[in-house]
């Protein structure tokens, strides 16, 4: 049954994210990574940006199963994320941050040997700041629920909502997906906002394209020690190439474009006091993870 639910906690992540702003596990128990991107052209000329990001994600214990075909697994989540401006306006109200992102959430699972049906619910609380202050801005609450159907060994399909910030500006997400085994080595999968297409020509070789969100939003400190949020916008479309290291430990190391650049400056309502978009750029990344159980 284990070995079922990590990939079916995965996939409702997945479903559930539609917001580009939850954590797709994958099948990881654990990971660490870094991602550096290009600069980014601002619209008009108005300077440009990059981001780095390191971060540090972990299960923090093996599924717990309170009752029969219930089973509830908690996570954390450790983002560190360097922006980086240059050349912007003088008036411009985003400088050069360091932001940073402590995440605890929880999902709870059924699954039942004898139905093709699963049904998950997700809770997680988040601290998304610069440090500068601290206050009940900094947090945000989130919570979803969605079902699926497993329709033979192969395909599974499944669909969900997630309603994001219930402590501000409140947001519902839809979300859609699938997950389908093609064979032994080829693997297609729509996880909410993030599409994998994995092929391992060995066991120990693990190649896949991938679509992923990157972006966050953070609360910051403004001129005046008001509230104000910097959200940033973007998605990676990527080559990885994936190497076993040893047991379930392995390497992974991409590359590719990041598009759909958005950096904006709102209030903690969500109303926008400067809106950027910027050019597509590149980026790299490269880490480690620890496969689940």
């Amino acid at each position: 049954m284990i070995s079922r639910l990590v990939p079916a906690a995965a996939f409702f992540l997945g479903t559930l994210a539609a917001s580009g702003q939850l954590i797709v596990p994958g099948f990881d128990a654990a990971r660490t990574g870094y991602t550096q991107t290009g600069e980014a052209d601002m619209d008009d000329g108005e300077g440009s940006f990059s981001v780095s990001r390191f971060q540090l994600f972990s299960a923090l214990s093996r599924p717990i199963s309170p009752a029969d075909g219930w089973f509830v697994v908690p996570f954390f989540d450790y983002r560190f994320t360097d922006l980086n401006i240059d050349d912007a306006p003088a008036d411009y109200p985003i400088d050069d941050e360091d932001l940073h992102s402590l995440t605890l959430s929880s999902f709870i699972v059924s699954m039942r040997e004898n139905s093709r049906w699963i049904h998950m619910g997700w809770v997680r609380a988040e601290l998304a700041t610069d440090f500068e202050h601290v206050n009940d801005d900094d947090f945000t609450f989130d919570l979803a629920a969605g079902s699926g159907y497993r329709f033979n060994e192969k395909f599974t399909l499944g669909a969900g909502a997630s309603v994001m910030n219930l402590n501000g500006d409140v947001k519902v997400y839809p979300g859609i997906n699938f997950d389908w085994i093609v064979n032994d080595q080829f693997r297609l999968g729509l996880y909410g906002p993030s599409f994998i297409a994995a092929w391992s020509p060995t066991e120990e070789w693990l190649v896949s394209f991938r679509e992923d969100p990157l972006g966050g939003v953070w609360n910051v400190a403004g001129e005046n020690g008001e509230s104000r949020a910097i959200d940033y916008t973007s998605f990676r479309l990527g080559l990885y190439l994936s190497r076993r290291l040893t047991g379930n430990l392995w390497i992974t190391a991409g590359g590719g474009a990041v598009v759909g650049n958005q950096l904006d400056y709102t209030t903690t309502g969500g109303d926008e006091l400067v809106e950027r978009d910027a050019d597509a750029t590149f980026f790299g990344s490269i880490g480690l993870r620890l496969k689940a159980w």
